[in-house]
């Protein structure tokens, strides 16, 4: 199995709102159709196709989108995948039945046309296995998102999504917008406990060690993001 993080997540916020720069994982595994572990913003849309070509992936051939939750800067571009199998948790459905207009993250108006699709499937139960994956619910950021365990070059990796969102969620085991703050400090309890290297929601790629006599969280590696004025001959790098 091979996993490939096509877009690792940037956190922080701008004076217009949040930036909702996630992370997006390709998992590829031989003789089956690739998949996808959530799938980034509308304003990712091209870039997410173009580093997928690049690969050697077109979009119809992705066999299964794995939702964590249903998040505007995670969930909007599963229309891009006509022949995949969208997978949400039956408690994050509720959720956006119950709260998706309260939850304003939610893109409620985009629901409707994946639930009717025919093409998604809901888990249920606290764990399990889908598309011969673990899958761990861990709620809290919402009520029905659910991380994916994957074993990758010799480690046990975690893509957690908004179950841990950065570095310092990781480490303190305090978070910010969450739905329920007790719940999503026993997700990144049981994330640390059975984790060694966390693919977090909007931040850099993270490793646990439990070498020294505490648990250490430490960056792999660095959140850098370019941003370009189109009309000046200028490229602004900001680096976390």
């Amino acid at each position: 199995m091979d996993l490939t993080l096509l877009f690792q997540g940037f956190p922080g916020r701008s004076s217009r709102g949040f930036l909702g720069w996630s992370s997006c994982v390709l998992i590829r595994r031989p003789g089956k159709r690739p998949l996808l572990f959530d799938t980034l913003g509308f304003n990712e849309r091209y870039t997410l196709l173009s580093r997928l070509q690049a690969l050697g992936v077109n979009r119809e051939e992705i066999g299964a989108v794995l939702l964590s939750h249903f998040h505007f800067d995670h969930a909007v571009n599963y229309p891009l995948f006509p022949n995949a199998t969208f997978y949400l948790h039956e408690a994050e459905v509720k959720h956006i039945e119950e709260n998706g207009e309260r939850d304003l993250a939610v893109p409620v108006e985009m629901f409707p046309a994946l639930r009717d699709s025919g093409r998604l499937v809901l888990l249920s139960g606290t764990a399990g296995e889908v598309e011969g994956l673990q899958w761990l619910l861990t709620p809290g950021h919402t009520p029905g998102l659910y991380s994916v365990l994957a074993d990758f070059q010799g480690k046990k990796w975690a893509l957690v999504s908004d179950a841990v969102k950065n570095v310092e969620e990781l480490r303190t085991e305090e978070v910010a917008m969450s739905w329920d703050d007790a719940q999503s400090k026993e997700s990144i309890k049981a994330i640390k406990r059975c984790a060694d290297v966390v693919v977090p929601g909007h931040d850099r790629l993270l490793e646990i060690d439990r070498s020294g006599q505490t648990v250490e969280v430490k960056a792999v590696t660095e959140s850098v993001i370019e941003i370009v004025v189109p009309w000046q001959d200028a490229k602004f790098t900001v680096k976390v």
